[in-house]
């Protein structure tokens, strides 16, 4: 358990390298974007993606999944599944030429018919990845999976910061995501350096495929919760509305959403080889939790205390509408950055149609939230709406993993105190100081001011007041093979040694 422990450990660290800088990249490009583009064109690629996403579900049909968790593989069954996953994917991308139109007479918006055949494109290229990246990440090979996401970043980033600049609007996000897939796809194959000996062997890969399908359920009723919002309020309210709402969602979460999806990348494989010993499955979930808390926990509430002056810094005076709905979605996010590793745990201990009756639940309840949500209060609606759907689900997945994995809600929901009091006093710390001095400092030096007492409330709690953050921090750098000596200097110097 320690070793694997550790290079799960090691593996977050090495993906958190990569993805760290390519989120960077990422968020800087949003933010150039975001003063080119209008709400419009985002919400026009928000109805086409939101479409898209859902059948990208079927590309594989939980294969990569099922690769990972199955503790022996096969080389037939490899074949069958990268057969099984072409021959869909080439099957959707017809299917989605044909009907695109009547996707655009939907959100009466023919624009949107032809972004959409240009987006299914990639539906091909995740066909062809699909053995390649469940091997890769099956093998743990955690420094590669950081790098093809580091390229697969900076050239969305260029391309689609190129397009815009000259005046393709929409397009440019279309054409960004196209070549950033096909640049992915061939990164895949050439690092896992697997290739189909024989095509078909349909048969050899039956046995992957209903685990697969269990899993691609769950997955198709997720996407279907977490884009109801997309889908309901491009119909009810038109692109602009839903240009802001999911301009809101994406500040909101683009700091800490990626930090959950690399740790769930680690994990996932982790897990499954844990799957036969809940006790140490459930320290390795309650230790990556909070983890996952000691970083996002502070960054979400930052977020929403400095909103008013940090929407229009980055993004202009003409997405004001944005800051309410997301201070909204940041709160939200303290349930939203830690329930995945639930059902990623559930799923990988081999509980996967658990994990499908729970997203079943939420593909009920979510889309319910937002109708009600944007009929009563538009966007700001649907946000507080969410926002106690989401605290009564949660409730609900921490009844489940009791049941099935055996876990201690008290021990785990214990893994939060620390952090999540850090982040309150911080934010009372932030608000204090607005108060004070938001009439003797222009925006931008308020915002400035607010960040570093923020940083320094935060740091100095944990350090010096409530220790506890400290030493699971010091645990995991342990774990990362950071030596005794480094670890015996200040801050960790304040807190007992023996882990």
């Amino acid at each position: 358990m320690a070793s694997l422990q550790s290079k799960a450990v090691k593996g977050v660290a090495a993906l958190g390298v990569g993805k760290g800088v390519s989120r960077l990249i990422s968020f800087a490009n949003t933010i150039f974007l975001a003063r080119i583009l209008s709400p419009d064109d985002y919400g026009l690629m928000a109805m086409a993606m939101v479409v898209c996403g859902f059948i990208t579900f079927f590309n594989e049909i939980g294969l990569g999944s099922a690769i990972i968790q199955r503790e022996k593989i096969t080389n037939n069954q490899l074949n069958g599944s990268f057969s099984v996953a072409l021959i869909a994917s080439i099957t959707l991308y017809g299917l989605t030429y044909v009907v695109s139109p009547f996707v655009g007479e939907f959100y009466n918006n023919l624009q949107i018919s032809e972004m959409l055949r240009w987006l299914s494109i990639s539906f091909v290229f995740g066909g062809l990845s699909t053995v390649s990246i469940a091997l890769i990440s099956k093998n743990m090979q955690f420094k590669a999976l950081a790098g093809i996401e580091f390229v697969t970043v900076v050239v969305q980033a260029l391309v689609t910061l190129g397009f815009a600049l000259t005046g393709y609007k929409a397009w440019s996000l279309v054409y960004g995501y196209v070549v950033s897939q096909f640049v992915r796809m061939v990164l895949v194959i050439w690092v896992a350096r697997w290739l189909p000996t024989q095509f078909g062997e349909f048969k050899a890969a039956l046995v992957l495929m209903k685990f697969g399908l269990t899993v691609t359920y769950s997955r198709l009723t997720w996407y279907c919760y977490s884009n109801a919002a997309t889908f309901i309020i491009g119909k009810v309210s038109g692109e602009k509305q839903l240009g802001l709402y999911s301009m809101a969602g994406t500040l909101a979460t683009l700091p800490t959403t990626h930090i959950t999806s690399l740790v769930g990348q680690v994990t996932s494989s982790a897990f499954s080889k844990l799957q036969n010993n809940l006790t140490e499955l459930n320290k390795l979930l309650n230790g990556f939790s909070a983890g996952i808390a000691m970083i996002n926990f502070p960054i979400l509430a930052g977020m929403a205390v400095t909103a008013p002056e940090l929407v229009p810094i980055l993004l202009g005076t003409q997405w004001l509408p944005i800051i309410v709905p997301m201070q909204i979605f940041c709160i939200t996010g303290f349930i939203r950055t830690v329930s995945p590793l639930l059902t990623q745990a559930l799923t990988f201990a081999g509980k996967a149609n658990i994990t499908a009756k729970y997203t079943t639940l939420c593909a009920f309840i979510i889309p319910s939230t937002v109708f009600i949500g944007v009929l009563w209060k538009g966007i700001e609606g649907v946000a507080m709406l969410s926002l106690i759907a989401y605290s009564i689900l949660m409730c609900a997945l921490l009844l489940l993993c009791k049941k099935h994995i055996k876990m201690d809600i008290k021990t785990y929901l214990s893994e939060f105190t620390a952090p999540l009091l850090a982040s309150l006093v911080m934010s009372c710390a932030v608000l204090m100081c607005k108060t004070i001095l938001v009439n003797h400092l222009n925006i931008l030096l308020l915002f400035i001011v607010e960040v570093v007492v923020g940083i320094i409330t935060y740091l100095f709690w944990l350090i010096y007041v409530q220790t506890r953050g400290l030493h699971q921090l010091k645990k995991v750098l342990k774990d990362m093979g950071i030596s005794q000596h480094k670890l015996s200097r200040w801050p960790f110097n304040r807190i007992n040694n023996a882990m």
